[in-house]
């Protein structure tokens, strides 16, 4: 119900913002691989709606993954988030962002984050490339799944992360970014978060996406849980 109820919004502001052709909107759905503390292929469905424009750039998301396996629950995560850059065509540009994330399989009944910092454009060629890097300072506020457990509620984290995207021959792309998030009280105690995405335009409007995902946590809530989670996504977007 959630999903289908977040889907409604995204469309609703798509038709309400067809006129204002700034706005794009992006529709998927596939399958996933899952490795580490899910193992099993899930269905995977989201959205994403973003302006661009030469002053601000904002972006809207959501993801949602369910898997059943003999009529028993294996894996159910959503995740949502919003982020505000300005100026991102400048070599420095400032942004917020902030997410939410539930997953008990990975052991978050909720995880919200927010973020805000700055962005370097090392290389950009319009149409072709953009390589960047940045720095923020983050705001974590979790419930775990686990009623007892040893980490902090609250924390405050650091985190730089490189960005690429290039485009290869007519229609085809690939796009890099790394998370390196350590905590400012410990420094032991940090995530990476590191995306991969291959894009290859089928028609003007529709792509297929394959996309890996690596986490790894250095701290657990408890032991049943897994340092790492690997996820492959296979899925077709449609890009209105």
């Amino acid at each position: 119900m959630k999903n289908f109820f977040l889907l409604t919004i995204f469309i609703t502001l798509t038709i309400c913002a067809k006129a204002q052709k700034r706005w794009n909107f992006e529709l998927g759905a596939g399958m996933t691989q899952n490795s580490g503390n899910v193992e099993n292929i899930s269905l995977k469905n989201y959205a994403e709606l973003e302006r661009n424009d030469s002053l601000i750039s904002c972006n809207f998301n959501y993801k949602f993954v369910y898997q059943k396996e003999n009529e028993k629950e294996t894996n159910k995560g959503f995740n949502a988030g919003m982020n505000f850059d300005l100026f991102q065509y400048g070599k420095f540009s400032p942004f917020v962002a902030t997410e939410f994330l539930t997953n008990k399989y990975k052991g978050y009944d909720f995880k919200i984050s927010a973020l805000t910092g700055f962005k370097y454009r090392i290389f950009t060629k319009k149409d072709t490339c953009d390589y960047s890097i940045s720095l923020a300072m983050v705001y974590d506020n979790v419930d775990y799944t686990p009623e007892e457990n040893k980490l902090d509620r609250e924390l405050v984290r650091l985190s730089v992360r490189p960005k690429i995207k290039q485009k290869i021959g007519n229609g085809f792309y690939i796009g890099h970014n790394t998370f390196y998030q350590p905590s400012l009280k410990n420094f032991s105690d940090y995530i990476i978060n590191s995306q991969t995405k291959l894009s290859s335009k089928i028609t003007t409007k529709l792509f297929l996406e394959i996309s890996f995902n690596y986490e790894y946590r250095s701290k657990l809530p408890t032991e049943d849980y897994e340092h790492y989670d690997i996820t492959t996504d296979i899925s077709l977007k449609l890009k209105l």
